[in-house]
């Protein structure tokens, strides 16, 4: 198994991520162009989609043939909080309506640094709310891989209606990345690097503190968070973050279920075809029709 997942790292850092991070004027580097990747057309062949743009911004509803009525899950896409949805994202939205036979809304959300928190809160919520209205009693889960798993942490704390479960893949939890163990882990991690997601923090929080328990999942306060689970990798920058995130969430009182891969890189369940990506959203599945099934 970890040679699957080595394998998968390295192909990972083929894609320059790494580089790119590195550099103290990362932001320089993105195109003010940049849009999130379309919906590929097997996922028309596969199911219903429906692509609306709110704001000027593709919010996606994949509704797979083979969908389980009563379940409705929204994803949210990483990248930095400043990188919109890429093809590979699509790879794990399909694996999760095939685990799930959920209805999956894709919310792409508005990025710095053209906007800030504040305005990818209020999108957010708006499109979360305009999805409880359409789940009514339905099972509604809320999914993010990276930066995403900061903004539904954000979404979740804020609604009205808590999702029945969050499903987080790689959060980012810590945007202040102050942790000491990240020195130490940098060296095994194939994408990430602080300058870049650094700079990403802050144009996202544009003025406001790192610290603050509004944007910063790990300041927040941890009571009362809906029945969560993690998935993180080993080899990623942000793993002692989510083993922290975990414990003190669990001391609050809320049900978080952290499950790790030793040799995972960010974001690990992207290579579905490992068999830890597959253990991955086998159990998000479970979660899906349970999700009592974090507390076990």
């Amino acid at each position: 198994m970890a040679m699957k997942l080595t394998a998968g790292a390295m192909w990972i850092n083929a894609m320059g991520i790494r580089r790119a991070l590195a550099r103290d004027d990362y932001l320089s580097t993105l195109s003010p162009d940049r849009r999130p990747v379309d919906p590929p057309a097997r996922l028309r062949r596969s199911g219903r989609v429906v692509v609306t743009r709110p704001g000027g911004l593709p919010v996606v509803r994949y509704e797979p043939a083979t969908r389980t009525p009563g379940v409705e899950l929204m994803y949210l896409p990483g990248g930095g909080l400043v990188n919109p949805l890429v093809a590979e994202h699509w790879w794990i939205i399909e694996r999760l309506a095939r685990s799930t036979g959920a209805a999956i809304t894709v919310v792409n959300y508005p990025l710095a640094p053209e906007h800030d928190a504040e305005e990818t809160a209020a999108f957010v919520d708006a499109e979360y709310a305009r999805l409880v209205r359409r789940a009514g009693s339905s099972r509604l889960l809320v999914a993010g891989d990276s930066a995403g798993g900061t903004v539904a942490l954000g979404l979740a704390s804020r609604a009205e209606r808590r999702p029945d479960a969050l499903v987080l893949f790689s959060p980012w939890l810590d945007l202040e990345l102050g942790n000491p163990a990240i020195a130490r882990r940098v060296r095994r991690d194939p994408s990430l690097r602080v300058p870049g997601l650094r700079a990403g923090a802050v144009a996202w929080a544009r003025g406001r503190s790192l610290r603050n328990a509004a944007l910063n999942p790990i300041r927040a306060d941890l009571a009362g968070l809906p029945p969560t689970v993690i998935f993180q990798g080993g080899r990623d920058i942000f793993f002692d973050d989510a083993v922290s995130f975990a414990a003190r969430a669990r001391e609050a009182g809320s049900a978080v279920r952290l499950e790790t891969a030793p040799d995972g890189f960010h974001v690990y369940v992207g290579a579905f075809w490992t068999p830890e990506a597959r253990a991955a959203f086998a159990l998000t599945g479970e979660i899906a029709r349970n999700p009592s099934r974090i507390l076990t």
